[in-house]
Formats: structure tokens, C-alpha cells, sequence
């Protein structure tokens, strides 16, 4: 998969099982869906092995760089997922990042604004804080395209990233959000097969 969708998912707070409930797919991912939610180190596998049992979504806990294919990535407990080109993903220790929370949203985000680009969608769940909203509004320049849960049980984090986007997100229920899942997964496999011709 040279190129194509990529959607990532941030969150903190309560989110954990709104990303599940997106990835309720009924069919195989035909592009790469990256899961970065703040989450206790000790938890990770468990909340990859929950992903793969509710969803029937192939999941890699990611330890080293990684070149993204379908399926969904999230990072090794206690480490900081980055972009290190636009189809590779890798983690750093969150020692070296400097961070508070972990998986930082602010190191994903800033590590893709060399990258990012219209195949980049972001899904903002609900949560704690401002990790990563200072670096949305460079994004969205480069043509990422936001969607910000509605309703969020933790509105602070999805609230101050959609202050630093302005009016430029569109904000959807959960079910919504699945929907829009589904089609890029159509628009992926309708790539695939044109690529294959």
C-alpha cells in the first residue's frame, strides 16, 4: 500500500471504547488505522487483544518502525508513536519525548506535519487536556481533514482542538464516524483494484 487513507485516532478520558465502537466495521480494513489514546503502559496488550476480539481487526502493538498496511496500529506501552515517512510509523520512549501523557498526541502530530497530506484523516475523541492541539491548525493546512466526536463524555481535549481549527472540522456522532470508515474503506479497495489493472 504505497499511499492512500490514513486515519488516525486520538483520545484520552472515556475514549478508549468509542475507538472500539468505530472499528465495529463488519468487514477487513483496507488501509492503515492508527490508535494513539493516552492509556496506562501496563494495559496496552489487553486493550489490543479488546480490539481484535470486538472487531475481528488484525492490531499491531508497535515496537519498532513499521511500514503501514490495512489493519490497526497502536503504540508499545509507554511509548510515543511517530511518523517517520508518510507510510512508516516507529516509537519513541517516552523518557525522550518529554511528554506527560502517554501516547502523546502532541509527539504524533508534530512528527506528521512533514508528512501529512488530503489521505490523512483525523478522529478526535473525547478526553482530558490539549495534547496535540498545537500543532491541528498546521495540519489542516496541509489539507488533513478533522473529524471531532460529538457529545464526548470529556469534551475538553476534542474542544481545544477544535478552538485551534476553527470552523475547519466537521463534528459527528460515533455511528457517523463508522460510516465514514466504511466509505474510505469502499474508496480503498475500488484503489486497490485499479492499481491491480
Amino acid at each position: 500500500m504505497a499511499n492512500g487513507k490514513k486515519v488516525i485516532i486520538v483520545g484520552s478520558a472515556g475514549s478508549p471504547s468509542q475507538a472500539v465502537e468505530i472499528l465495529k466495521l463488519d468487514e477487513e480494513l483496507n488501509f492503515p488505522v492508527i490508535v494513539n489514546i493516552h492509556f496506562t503502559s501496563s494495559a496496552i496488550e489487553t486493550f489490543a487483544q479488546h480490539i481484535r476480539s470486538e472487531t475481528n481487526q488484525k492490531v499491531t502493538v508497535v515496537r519498532e518502525p513499521v511500514f503501514l498496511e490495512p489493519g490497526v496500529y497502536i503504540p508499545e506501552g509507554g511509548k510515543d508513536l511517530i511518523f517517520l515517512s508518510e507510510n512508516v510509523i516507529s516509537v519513541v520512549d517516552e523518557t525522550t519525548s518529554k511528554e506527560t501523557v502517554h501516547p502523546s498526541i502532541s509527539v504524533l502530530f508534530r512528527s506528521m506535519k512533514k508528512f501529512a497530506n488530503k489521505d490523512f484523516a483525523v478522529i478526535v475523541l473525547g478526553g482530558l487536556g490539549s495534547d496535540g492541539a498545537e500543532h491541528v491548525s498546521e495540519l489542516k493546512k496541509k489539507g488533513v481533514y478533522f473529524m471531532i466526536e460529538r457529545a464526548p463524555k470529556f469534551p475538553y481535549l476534542p474542544g481545544n482542538i477544535a478552538k485551534q481549527l476553527g470552523e475547519r472540522y466537521e463534528r459527528l456522532e460515533i455511528e457517523r464516524m463508522r460510516e465514514m470508515l466504511k466509505m474510505f474503506n469502499a474508496e480503498a479497495k475500488q484503489q486497490t483494484k485499479n492499481d491491480n489493472t
